[in-house]
């Protein structure tokens, strides 16, 4: 799901995970990489084999609190295997704790395992139906998969029990977005700005929805606020270039496109435009620019470019 991203996950996962937790703090964003064949056989051996008890001579065994800690630190730390190793030994001794199992699922997800993520939600929704964090989780899996439909099924059945959950209603607009549906997007998420206005990949989202209708005014509102927030987020910066150039703001587009990438992606893109335009000749003097900049793997503008030169040949011609 690339609308979401695994930061999204890491973002809104880890967070509802670890919160409350005593080992809970202001966090960095995770990065996301799946779990290795080594990883996963320590996984089944703490389904299988690991014991409950301390071997002689060995060290005590460590409480099911203690255990459940230090499975917290490792996932904030984004040591996967380890956190769960000590989840799923609580688990071993006492498999009714459907708290720990979200917190399994939740790892499951951002090792790149819906499939099984997906499990262990409905195992814990299936006794816990009021647990919404997971019932939003298992929505998730839907998304990451990209199987939209079910999805919003599910993010909207949350937002039945809760419709003041902005998280939810910000999935829900990703979803939406993801159908190609922004207009659905923009319904779903504005209440939700209203209770979390210093979000910046809502306001992001939502500015993304807003360009999609070419709205660009309103657009240029919540980006405005999230640019504010954090004026170095890619996302808003690329969808505040789209807004400025759809009002021909050129000079202003180039700088956003500039901090969302850099300034041979921001010619391309202004070269875009001024083709969509017919303006092919500043289109053409775009792209050669980003060529110039990014001479040995910049394909997109070689392309961009042969396009635009073969438009100004055939409108020479047709002057002739």
């Amino acid at each position: 799901m690339q609308s979401a991203g695994r930061f999204m996950l890491a973002l809104l996962l880890v967070a509802s995970v670890l919160c409350g937790s005593q080992c809970a703090r202001k966090r960095e964003a995770l990065k996301i990489r799946p779990v290795t064949m080594k990883e996963a056989a320590k996984i089944q051996d703490a389904y299988d084999s690991v014991s409950a008890k301390s071997e002689p001579g060995g060290k005590e065994e460590l409480s099911p609190e203690r255990r459940e800690a230090l499975g917290d630190l490792l996932l904030e730390k984004q040591q996967y295997d380890g956190s769960l190793l000590h989840y799923l030994q609580v688990l071993k001794d006492n498999p009714e704790r459907y708290d720990i199992r979200y917190k399994v699922g939740v790892i499951l997800l951002l090792s790149g395992q819906a499939p099984a993520a997906r499990q262990e939600f409905n195992t814990v929704l299936a006794a816990k139906p009021e647990m919404l964090e997971a019932k939003e989780a298992l929505g998730l899996t839907y998304l990451e998969e990209k199987q939209y439909p079910q999805a919003v099924r599910i993010f909207q059945e949350v937002l039945n029990q809760d419709r003041s959950r902005a998280k939810t209603r910000h999935l829900l607009g990703i979803a939406y977005l993801a159908q190609e549906n922004p207009r659905e997007a923009i319904r779903v998420m504005e209440p939700a700005v209203a209770r979390d206005d210093r979000n910046v990949a809502l306001l992001a989202t939502l500015g993304q929805a807003y360009v999609k209708v070419k709205d660009y005014r309103q657009a240029l509102f919540y980006l405005k606020k999230g640019h504010a927030l954090d004026p170095k987020d890619k996302k808003i910066n690329l969808n505040m270039g789209l807004a400025l150039a759809g009002l021909k703001q050129y000079s202003e587009a180039f700088e956003a496109f500039r901090q969302a990438g850099d300034e041979a992606q921001a010619y391309n893109n202004i070269g875009v435009h001024y083709y969509l335009e017919g303006r092919y000749e500043d289109a053409a003097k775009c792209f050669q620019k980003a060529l110039e900049l990014r001479p040995t793997f910049y394909e997109e503008a070689k392309t961009n470019l042969e396009r635009a030169l073969e438009k100004l040949q055939h409108n020479g011609k047709e002057a002739i």
